[in-house]
């Protein structure tokens, strides 16, 4: 299914203006703030490159999320409730690849600058991610789907996404 145009634009401007302030704008006034504190900059050298690599899957791994709800004609936007339980392909390893790409971008952020105060932030960003999964979010979707949300969660991790598991034989 071909999601609607009105969805997509929804998702890509609400995108846009979360990602802006909290992925791009917090993190430059952080590293603004704190860049002369020497103490609080950790040089990793070569090893920051890894905080690209980190952030760039955090990227595949929202735009991915986001592609498969809107598809799945289901909202990603926050707030908005959800029509479908999509439950195949990352969703099937975590329960919230989206929300664990943005804080995968926080941590590549944090590596690749050197930041222990970017560090930080995007420690305290996962758990108010955590909190309004469990007290908003997962309780939402508990009333809209119920006993399904139920076993999902059972076979499912919310955050650290399971290996895949090998294909069963014919």
């Amino acid at each position: 299914m071909k999601p609607s145009l009105t969805a997509a634009l929804r998702t890509a401007l609400t995108g846009v203006v979360l990602h802006g302030v909290f992925m791009v704008g917090i993190p430059t006034l952080i590293l603004r703030r704190t860049g002369g504190i020497p103490l609080l900059a950790v040089d990793i050298g070569h090893f920051r490159w890894l905080g690209a690599a980190l952030g760039g899957f955090g990227v595949y791994l929202y735009l991915w999320s986001a592609v498969r709800l809107l598809r799945r004609r289901t909202s990603a936007v926050p707030g908005v409730a959800p029509t479908v339980l999509v439950k195949d392909g990352w969703y099937a390893r975590t329960r919230h690849p989206l929300l664990l790409g943005v804080v995968l971008i926080l941590l590549g952020e944090a590596v690749f600058f050197s930041s222990a105060w970017l560090l930080a932030y995007a420690l305290a960003y996962w758990l108010w991610l955590t909190a309004f999964v469990v007290l908003k979010e997962e309780p939402d979707l508990r009333r809209t789907f119920g006993e399904p949300f139920d076993a999902y969660c059972r076979s499912v991790p919310r955050w650290i996404p399971r290996p895949r598991r090998p294909a069963e034989p014919r």
